[in-house]
């Protein structure tokens, strides 16, 4: 039996009750392993924000280095842990816009925010490269179901009324600083049209998403976000199109899932609570900001990350945004999947240590190097306040990670693409601008990310209106990305690449390497890591 002294009992038996909500594992104890049950970063963002609430001042850094309750009790965050934490005036900590900004919001203005740096970034690129597509994301799915267009239309309107980045939009130059607003009303445009034949339904979406969708959003004219919606007699087929500078992928996720959630509480005759979103997440993510910008730690780190690092390839010419029109896809089997993740459980780590540690190696072999090899990683940068994991928006960042070497074990690699999520979780909110600045130059020509987006699961689980064959379209400014998505058991591995800076030819060889390296970790976690993928890399040239 465990023997802790009150009030240490206390806070412990809080923390457990914490963890076993977050995770939906009843038996936790003091030693269990927050990874090895199958936590990951989204997660640990609920159980912060919870834990917060209770009394406990965690942070995500803390639970990813003191990955069991026992040794979270140790850590210096819980030593120091107060009766009850001490609410952060976010309204006060926030750098103001001044009386004059706030006298020019015009009439229906919920809020008025400075931009993010990624937003203005964001704004920034789309308006030089002219190009409407980027940073523009499509999702479509289909619902097995009849279509009831005005159950669908309250549906999406409810959903505009709770999230208030459906109702934001940007202004870049009446304010002293480029700002976002947030209105008090932003109606959602839907757009239907009706199908006979399923090759109807396929003509009628392809031709929405190319002719449509892709049009420019109006920044100064909220929502940045439109629906279309293909129906047949039995069943409908859904696109969402929004701008990435108010909705990242796990918001995008959150949303389908509260839209579908909405929708068939609606059709059944049924009122559909869903669970209350933190008003404060904006603000929180905004004042993490503007502390990161100001930190010469986190510069210092970030700056250690990439500065000696040589590019990987010609970047785009002086003034041009790179074109990443070319795509890539490869599935991975859902056998593969499943070892992934129990070797994360195995060892302790999250999935996205698996996929970064693979990624890094197929990296080094593709580009014939052994040390140094620099990647950007996209980081979570949700703020940890209570409810945060429930809202949506953009809170994330992409930041340089460096291998010192790839020539190690693949356990070796793991534990070293983990031990740079730990070190760079506390700097996550530093703008990727100012280190672009400071070093004259691109911080790294390969972005790397990871989803594992579960809200999704819960739209396969649904006993009615079940949700099928869905599918994500994006466009980002990087020349080469690199994404790794698994949802349940299954997995694909998804490039975009500028084709004249990538030829389509070397994209498939690095995806073929990124893969053989999944399952050469998988199968022999502790072997050199470099050995199997020289033979294939050799093969490949």
């Amino acid at each position: 039996m465990d023997t802790l002294a009150a009030p240490q009992a206390d806070l412990a038996d809080t923390l457990l009750a914490v963890l076993r909500e977050a995770l939906a594992v009843p038996d936790i104890d003091l030693d269990s392993g927050f990874y090895a049950l199958g936590g990951d970063s989204l997660t640990a963002v609920k159980v912060v924000g919870a834990a917060r609430a209770r009394g406990i001042p965690l942070t995500l850094r803390d639970l990813m280095v003191f990955q069991t309750p026992r040794a979270l009790l140790g850590s210096p965050s819980l030593r120091a842990a107060r009766a009850a934490t001490t609410e952060v005036d976010f309204a006060a900590a926030l750098p103001p816009l001044t009386a004059q900004d706030l006298a020019l919001a015009p009439e229906g203005v919920q809020e008025v925010l400075p931009a993010s740096a990624l937003q203005i970034g964001m704004l920034y690129l789309c308006q030089t490269s002219g190009d409407p597509r980027l940073y523009h994301t499509l999702e479509g799915w289909e619902v097995c179901a009849p279509f009831d267009e005005d159950t669908f239309r309250d549906a999406v309107t409810a959903l505009g009324r709770r999230y208030a980045a459906l109702r934001t939009s940007f202004d870049l130059g009446n304010f002293s600083a480029p700002a976002q607003l947030v209105w008090e009303e932003a109606a959602i445009t839907v757009t239907v049209d009706q199908a006979r034949t399923p090759a109807q339904v396929r003509e009628l979406v392809e031709d929405w998403c190319e002719k449509r969708a892709g049009l420019p959003f109006d920044w100064m004219s909220a929502p940045l976000l439109r629906c279309h919606v293909v129906s047949e007699p039995d069943s409908f087929h859904v696109v969402l199109a929004c701008h990435h500078a108010v909705l990242d992928g796990w918001s995008l996720s959150r949303l389908t899932v509260d839209l579908m959630d909405l929708y068939r509480a609606a059709s059944a005759g049924q009122e559909v609570r869903l669970p209350a979103v933190s008003r404060q997440t904006q603000r929180a993510f905004l004042v993490n900001e503007y502390a990161a910008a100001s930190s010469s730690d986190a510069a210092a780190h970030w700056l250690a990350q990439a500065e000696n690092s040589a590019p990987l390839f010609d970047g785009p010419l002086p003034g041009r945004v790179a074109d990443v029109a070319g795509r890539h896809v490869l599935a991975l089997e859902s056998s593969l999947v499943t070892a992934i993740r129990s070797t994360a459980r195995m060892l302790s780590v999250p999935v996205k240590a698996i996929a970064l540690a693979a990624h890094a190696r197929a990296l080094g072999t593709w580009a014939g190097r052994e040390r140094d090899v620099v990647t950007g990683v996209v980081f979570p940068t949700r703020p940890e306040t209570e409810g945060a994991d429930l809202d949506v928006g953009l809170f994330l960042n992409t930041l340089p990670v460096r291998f010192a070497t790839v020539d190690d074990t693949w356990t070796g690699l793991v534990r070293a693409a983990a031990a740079a999520e730990q070190e760079g979780a506390q700097y996550a909110a530093y703008p990727q601008a100012l280190l672009v600045e400071r070093l004259g130059r691109p911080a790294f020509d390969v972005s790397f990310n990871f989803m594992d987006f579960r809200a999704y699961e819960e739209l396969d689980r649904a006993d009615s209106a079940r949700c099928r064959g869905r599918w994500v379209k994006g466009k980002l400014s990087f020349p080469f990305c690199v994404n790794v998505d698994i949802t349940g058991v299954e997995g694909q591995i998804r490039v975009a690449h500028d084709a004249a800076l990538v030829p389509s030819e070397a994209v498939r060889r690095y995806a073929d390497l990124l893969r053989q390296a999944l399952t050469s970790l998988v199968a022999h976690p502790v072997s050199p890591a470099a050995e199997s993928l020289r033979t294939l890399s050799e093969v490949a040239r």
